[in-house]
C-alpha cells in the first residue's frame, strides 16, 4: 500500500510560526485552537509541510508542541490511509470453484458461488443475492485452482471508489453487473467471522477495528520515515 512520502529539499515548507507558538499557549483553549488551525493549514499543504511537521514532533523544545505536532501528523497520515483504502464488494463465498455449463456455450466455466450478501454493501445495492455464481471481475475469469481468496485479492487490487464489472450467472443466465467498490472495512481483516454473522459485529467493534487499522498504518509510516534517517 502506498503511503505519504515526506518531502525534503526545495519543496518542503516550514510550519507557520504563529501556529507553533499557539501550541504552547498558557491557556488550554488557545492550544486546542492552534492545533485545529495547524491541522487545517497542513491539510492544504500536506505534502510540502509533512517534513517540518515530522521534525517538530521530534525536536521541538516544548513537550506540548511535540505532542500536538505528532497528533496533527497522525491525522494527516490517517487521511492518507482513508484515500488508499482497497475495494470491498461485501459477499461471502464458497472456498473453491465449481464448474458451470451454460446452455449456449460449448466449454464449461469455473465459478465461485456466493453464500451470503452483506446488507448495505455494493453487492447488496447492485442486486446480488446468495446463490449467484461469480464468473469473473472485469476481464479476469477464474481457473479451476482459484479460490475465494483469489476473488478477494482481485477485489482488493482495486481502490475504493473504482467502478468494476462483476460477471454473474443466475438461473443459467450470464449478467454483467456494474458496481462501485466501497472502502474495505478494517473489521473485515481484523476479525474472524462465522457464516451468518457477517459484518454485523456491532458499531463499537467496527470502530475499534478502524482505530487499530489507522494506528497500525501510522506506526508503519513512522517506521518507514525513521528508516531513512
Amino acid at each position: 500500500m502506498a503511503m505519504l512520502v515526506s518531502v525534503v529539499g526545495a519543496w518542503a515548507i516550514e510550519l507557520p510560526a504563529t501556529l507553533l507558538e499557539g501550541l504552547k499557549s498558557e491557556t488550554f483553549a488557545e492550544r486546542e485552537r492552534a492545533e485545529a488551525d495547524l491541522l487545517a493549514w497542513t491539510r492544504q499543504h500536506s505534502d510540502a509541510a509533512l517534513e517540518d511537521l515530522y521534525q517538530q514532533s521530534r525536536t521541538a523544545g516544548e513537550p506540548e508542541v511535540r505532542e500536538r505536532c505528532l497528533a496533527v501528523l497522525r491525522e494527516l497520515v490517517a487521511d492518507d490511509y482513508l484515500r488508499n483504502r482497497v475495494g470491498f464488494l461485501g459477499i461471502r463465498m464458497n472456498p473453491n470453484t465449481e464448474m458451470v455449463k451454460l446452455p449456449d456455450e460449448v466449454k464449461p466455466r469455473f465459478a465461485i458461488r456466493m453464500l451470503q450478501v452483506e446488507p448495505d454493501t455494493p453487492a447488496h445495492k447492485s442486486g446480488m443475492v446468495a446463490g449467484d455464481l461469480l464468473l469473473g471481475v472485469n476481464d479476469t475469469v477464474w481457473q479451476q485452482e482459484d479460490t475465494s481468496a483469489s476473488v478477494m485479492e482481485k477485489i482488493k487490487s482495486f481502490k475504493a471508489g473504482t467502478r468494476v464489472t462483476i460477471k454473474l450467472c443466475r438461473d443459467g443466465k450470464v449478467m454483467d453487473v456494474p458496481v462501485v467498490l466501497a472502502p474495505r472495512p478494517a473489521v473485515a481483516d481484523q476479525l474472524q467471522f462465522q457464516f451468518g454473522m457477517g459484518m454485523q459485529a456491532g458499531p463499537e467493534t467496527a470502530a475499534a477495528a478502524e482505530r487499530a487499522a489507522k494506528e497500525d498504518y501510522f506506526q508503519r509510516w513512522l517506521a518507514e520515515r525513521k528508516s531513512r534517517e
